[in-house]
């Protein structure tokens, strides 16, 4: 249990990092935190949706170690299959099997991966 507290806080933590890190280059972002889905793209609820305008130009994804699984890839062909750009962000360990997953899978070619690394200095 304790696990998965951290997983979720890591989640939402992340989604928060990507959101401050992109706005510079999106005007609007809307992030779907853990268990709560505010913000929707034909009936599917992201992580991330990134718009211009008014327009919808990428869509992500945010794992963590209890999210990459069989039913990840089941969600992550769901959202490529809107023919809007997925973008997987993944801990920085994971980053090879989750393109491992995506070249099984055949989404390799579909789906951007990129990852995440939380670095806390100790002074």
């Amino acid at each position: 249990m304790e696990e998965n507290k951290r997983d979720l806080f890591l989640h939402d933590w992340v989604l928060e990092e990507i959101k401050a890190q992109y706005s510079k280059e999106f005007n609007e972002i809307k992030i779907n935190k853990f268990g709560i889905e505010d913000s929707q793209i034909d009936g599917l609820f992201p992580d991330v949706i990134f718009g211009n305008y008014g327009q919808t130009v990428m869509l992500g994804e945010v794992e963590v170690d209890s999210t990459i699984n069989s039913e990840s890839i089941e969600r992550w062909k769901l959202i490529q299959n809107l023919g809007i750009s997925l973008i997987i962000f993944v801990p920085k360990v994971k980053l090879k099997i989750v393109r491992d997953m995506c070249w099984e899978n055949k989404l390799i070619e579909k789906v951007k991966v990129s990852f995440f690394s939380v670095e806390i200095p100790l002074k």
